[in-house]
C-alpha cells in the first residue's frame, strides 16, 4: 500500500482532550478487585494502629504483614503459607503503586520479603509447604489406567454412567500429550469469571456458554492423512483457553496432533483417538457418517498406491455438525446425553477432584494432578526438544518458568557414572522424579473396622447421626415441597459434615499404615465380581492393557463396547446363566428331573442337575479356600454377581461339602447366621478364623469381629449399626 504524502496529513485534533497522566497496564477487573482488597485491608489496620504510617515505613509494613497473616486462614493448615503472605505482599506493592501513587523503595521491597520467610514465618509458624515437583509418569498412568479399568470400585452417576469413564481417561491422556492446564480442557470458574470481565461484565450468556470456556467440538479437527507411507486418522486439539489467552494473538496457543498408529507397541488404553471416536460417536457429531466404524472402514479401504501420485498427504477432513461446534465434548455427569444438553462442561475443580479420587483408589498417597501430567510432559520435552519448541508446547511466554516451575529438584546427573567415567544409569532418576513414591498399592479405602467403629462412636459424629436422624423424620412429615427440600437441603449438610470428619480420620489412619498391612479387601475384589454382570466392562478390563492397535479385531471389539457404555445404561443385569429366555429361568436342562433337584453356582456361573456332581464341583471349590476369602453376598444392578458364605461353615468339615458352600443371597439372612457363630459358647473361648484359608488366632472376640469384617467382609446390612460385640 503506497504511503500518502506528509503535507496531506491536515486534520487538525483539540490538544486540550489529552493529558500527561500515566497510563498504567491493564488488568482484568477480577485482579484490579485484588489489588482494592489490598489497600482495603491496609485502611483497616491503619483505623486499629492509630502509631502506623501511610505510605508504610518497614515498622508499618511489618506490622501490616504480621496483621494480615493473623486474620488469614490457611487453605493447607491453619495459617497461611509464606507463599501466599508473599503474593499478597507483591499485591499490596502494585495496589499501592496505582491507586495510592506511591512507590515502594526497592530496599524496603527486599527487606519485607526477606521478613516473611524469616522472623515472621518463626514468629507465627507459617508454613512452607510447597507445591510437589513430581510429575505423572508413564508407569504411573499405567497403573491409574488399569485400576480405572481393571479394578475400580467406583460407580458414577448419571444417564450412562461409564460414559463418565471414559471421559475422564480421555480428558487424563489428553493433559499429557498436550502438557494442557486444567482450565483449558475443563471449565474453569476463575476463567469463566475473566470472561465475563473481558465483556464489560454484561449478562452475555449468549456468548458465554459453558462450552465456550472448555475443549469443545470447535476445537477438534478429524482427519484421514497418510503419514509415514500409513493411511490414519489425525486429531488436532487447538488450545484455545491457555494462560492470559484474552492477550494473546489466535495463532499464538498451541495445537495439538494426535495420530492413530503409533510407532511402537503400547497397551491400547494409551491411545487417545481410541476413546475419543467412541464418545464422538455416542453424541452422533459426524455430519457425513452414522459411526465411527463407518469412517475405520474408509480408512481401511485406501489403497496407498492410489495416492502416490498425490501432493497433499491429507486425504480428507471428517466434519462434526455445525449445532455441535460450540457443545462440550467432556460434560458434568447430568449432561452425558448431547441431545438434551444444555452446553454446559464438566468443571476443572471436578475434574480434579475425580482425578485425585481415582489417584487414592490406585493407592497414591498424594493428590494426583493435571499439573502431574503438564510437569513430566514438559521435563520430557525439555530433553528431547529446542527451549523454542518446548515454549509453545507448554504456551510458556519466558523462557525462565520451565526451570522455576516445571523442573524437577533431582538432578538429571549420574554423579557416580560421571565422577567414575563409567557406564551410567538414568531409570532410578526417572523414578524418583515420579509419583511412584508416594504410592502404597494396599492404601485403605475405607477405615479398618476397629478404627471405624471407634469413629462411629466418637461424640461429634454421634450427634451428626442424631441430627440427621432427626432431619430425616422431619422429612417425612414435611406438608410442603418447599420445606421437604429445604429439609432435604440441610440434611445434606450434616451429612457432608460427617463425610468430611470421616475422609480426615481416614487420611490420619492412612498416615501411620504400615506398608506390609493388608489393604482394604472389600474394594479392591469389588470389581471382580461385578465384571460378571458387566459384558462391555469385562472385555474393556481384558484388552485394554494389552499391546494392541485400534483396527485390530481386539480393537475393534473394545472400541465397541465403549460407544455401547457411552450411549446405553441397564440398571437391570443378567448373568449369562440366569439370562431370562422367553420369560422363563433357563438351566440347561429341565428342574423337573428324577430327585427335583438343581443348583447354581454363582462362581462359575454353571447350572448342576445332579447331587453327585454339584457335591463334587462343592469339593473342588474348597480345595482352593483363598478363592472363597471374601464371604459377603454381593447384589450389582439388581443381579446377585456373588453368594455369601459362612466363614466358620466353610472351615467345618464335619458338614460335609455342600452344607460348607451352602450359597446366601439375602444378606440379613446371611449376616444373622454368621452372627449365630460369634458367642463365647459357640467358639468355646477359641478366637480363632474357622475360614480354611486362615491361621492366625485373636485374643478376644473383638479382634475376631475386626478380622472377619476387614478379611472377609463381615459387615452388617445397610441401616443396622454396626457393633464390636455380637
Amino acid at each position: 500500500m503506497p504511503q500518502k504524502p506528509a503535507a496531506t496529513f491536515t486534520c487538525v485534533i483539540n490538544l486540550d482532550e489529552h493529558d500527561d497522566k500515566e497510563i498504567k497496564r491493564a488488568v482484568l477487573p477480577r485482579t484490579a478487585e485484588r489489588y482494592e482488597r489490598s489497600v482495603e485491608i491496609f485502611d483497616q489496620f491503619l483505623e486499629l494502629h492509630p502509631a502506623a504510617r501511610s505510605p508504610p515505613d518497614i515498622k508499618t509494613y511489618k506490622g501490616f504483614l504480621e496483621f494480615y497473616a493473623r486474620n488469614t486462614k490457611g487453605r493447607i493448615e491453619e495459617r497461611p503459607t509464606t507463599e501466599t503472605v508473599e503474593n499478597f505482599r507483591r499485591d499490596f506493592e502494585t495496589a499501592l503503586t496505582r491507586l495510592r501513587g506511591f512507590c515502594v523503595p526497592k530496599n524496603m521491597s527486599n527487606t519485607l520479603k526477606e521478613y516473611i520467610i524469616s522472623d515472621l514465618k518463626t514468629k507465627l509458624s507459617l508454613p512452607d509447604v510447597e507445591m510437589s515437583r513430581d510429575g505423572l509418569s508413564p508407569n504411573d498412568l499405567t497403573i491409574l489406567l488399569t485400576q480405572l479399568w481393571c479394578r475400580d470400585f467406583k460407580e458414577y452417576r448419571g444417564q450412562f454412567p461409564d460414559r463418565s469413564r471414559v471421559q475422564l481417561t480421555a480428558s487424563i491422556l489428553l493433559y499429557c500429550f498436550s502438557s494442557a492446564r486444567t482450565g483449558e480442557v475443563h471449565e474453569s470458574t476463575a476463567r469463566r469469571s475473566l470472561a465475563r470481565q473481558k465483556d464489560g461484565g454484561d449478562d452475555n450468556d449468549a456468548n458465554l456458554r459453558a462450552s465456550a470456556m472448555a475443549a469443545c467440538y470447535k476445537h477438534f479437527i478429524l482427519t484421514i492423512e497418510l503419514v509415514d507411507g500409513i493411511p490414519m486418522l489425525v486429531l488436532t486439539y487447538a488450545r484455545e483457553f491457555v494462560k492470559g489467552y484474552w492477550r494473546k494473538k489466535k495463532w499464538e496457543p498451541p495445537v495439538h496432533a494426535f495420530y492413530e498408529v503409533y510407532k511402537e507397541e503400547v497397551p491400547l488404553f494409551f491411545n487417545l483417538i481410541f476413546f475419543m471416536l467412541p464418545l464422538f460417536s455416542a453424541d452422533r457429531a459426524f455430519r457425513h457418517y452414522k459411526s465411527y466404524t463407518e469412517i475405520l472402514d474408509e480408512v481401511d479401504s485406501i489403497k496407498v498406491s492410489d495416492l502416490e501420485s498425490q501432493s497433499n498427504h491429507v486425504i480428507s477432513r471428517i466434519h462434526f455438525r455445525k449445532d455441535l461446534l460450540d457443545t462440550p465434548v467432556f460434560r458434568p455427569f447430568s449432561e452425558l446425553d448431547c441431545e438434551t444438553s444444555t452446553g454446559r462442561a464438566r468443571g476443572a475443580d471436578a475434574f480434579g477432584k475425580e482425578f485425585a479420587a481415582l489417584g487414592y483408589r490406585g493407592g497414591y498417597e498424594l493428590n494426583v494432578t493435571a499439573r502431574a501430567c503438564r510437569r513430566w510432559a514438559l521435563m520430557e520435552t525439555d530433553k528431547k526438544y529446542s527451549q523454542t519448541a518446548r515454549m509453545k508446547y507448554a504456551s510458556h511466554t519466558e523462557a525462565r518458568t520451565f526451570g522455576r516451575s516445571y523442573a524437577h529438584p533431582v538432578c538429571e546427573v549420574d554423579g557416580p557414572a560421571t565422577y567414575l567415567n563409567i557406564a551410567s544409569r538414568h531409570e532410578h532418576i526417572q523414578n524418583r522424579r515420579s509419583m511412584g513414591i508416594h504410592r502404597n498399592p494396599n492404601l485403605w479405602q475405607s477405615l479398618p473396622a476397629k478404627a471405624e467403629f471407634e469413629f462411629q462412636e466418637r461424640e461429634d459424629v454421634i450427634a451428626l447421626d442424631t441430627e440427621c436422624a432427626l432431619l430425616s423424620s422431619q422429612l417425612a412429615k414435611a406438608d410442603s415441597q418447599e420445606m421437604a427440600h429445604k429439609i432435604h437441603l440441610q440434611r445434606r449438610r450434616v451429612q457432608s459434615q460427617k463425610d468430611k470428619l470421616y475422609l480426615e480420620e481416614l487420611k490420619r489412619q492412612r498416615e501411620v499404615q504400615q506398608g506390609t498391612q493388608t489393604g482394604s479387601v472389600y474394594e479392591q475384589t469389588l470389581f471382580h465380581y461385578r465384571r460378571r454382570a458387566m459384558p462391555e466392562r469385562d472385555l474393556l478390563a481384558q484388552i485394554l492393557p494389552t499391546r494392541s492397535t485400534i483396527r485390530s479385531s481386539a480393537g475393534l471389539d473394545a472400541m465397541k463396547a465403549l460407544e455401547t457404555i457411552c450411549s446405553q445404561y441397564d440398571p437391570v443385569t443378567y448373568r449369562s446363566g440366569l439370562r431370562p429366555v422367553n420369560g422363563k429361568c433357563m438351566c440347561g436342562e429341565s428342574v423337573d428331573n428324577v430327585d427335583n433337584f438343581a443348583e447354581f453356582c454363582f462362581e462359575c456361573d454353571m447350572w448342576f442337575n445332579n447331587r453327585d456332581d454339584w457335591r463334587q464341583h462343592c469339593e473342588d471349590h474348597l480345595s482352593k479356600p483363598t478363592e472363597l476369602l471374601r464371604c459377603d453376598p454381593i447384589i450389582f444392578r439388581n443381579c446377585p454377581v456373588k453368594p455369601g458364605y459362612c466363614p466358620f461353615c466353610l472351615g467345618n468339615t464335619s458338614l460335609g461339602p455342600t452344607r460348607q458352600m451352602e450359597q446366601y443371597l439375602d444378606m440379613s439372612k446371611w449376616y444373622s447366621h454368621v452372627q449365630s457363630h460369634l458367642s463365647h459358647q459357640d467358639l468355646s473361648g477359641e478366637f480363632h478364623c474357622r475360614h480354611p484359608a486362615c491361621t492366625q488366632g485373636y485374643g478376644s472376640l473383638t479382634e475376631l469381629a475386626c478380622h472377619l469384617e476387614d478379611v472377609h467382609c463381615y459387615k452388617p446390612p445397610r441401616g443396622k449399626k454396626r457393633s464390636l460385640e455380637p
